[in-house]
C-alpha cells in the first residue's frame, strides 16, 4: 500500500488507542497517553516504510494492560494482558 492511499486511511497509532479503548470498555480520553509507551509518530512511520517496502515486521508493545501487535500491514491487534 502506498504512502498516497494510506495517509487517506486512520494512522496506525490512532488504531492503537482506538482499539485498546474498546477492548477495555474505555473511552480513547481515559487512556493515558500512547506516547508514554511509544512515540506515535515513529511507530506510524516504521508501518508505514514497511508497507511500501512491502518487508515483513510486526511491533509489539505493552498499553494501558494490553498487548498490542501492529503489523507492517497497518493491522492491530490487541489483548488484555489480565485475560
Amino acid at each position: 500500500m502506498s504512502n498516497a492511499s494510506r495517509s487517506i486511511e486512520t494512522a496506525v497509532s490512532t488504531k492503537v488507542i482506538q482499539r485498546v479503548a474498546a477492548v477495555t470498555d474505555r473511552t480513547v480520553t481515559e487512556l493515558p497517553p500512547l506516547y508514554e509507551t511509544i512515540d506515535p509518530e515513529a511507530l506510524d512511520a516504521v508501518i508505514d516504510s514497511a508497507a511500501t517496502d512491502e518487508s515483513a515486521l510486526e511491533c509489539q508493545f505493552t498499553y494501558s494492560g494490553c498487548q498490542v501487535s501492529v503489523t507492517e500491514s497497518g493491522a492491530v491487534l490487541v489483548e488484555r494482558e489480565d485475560c
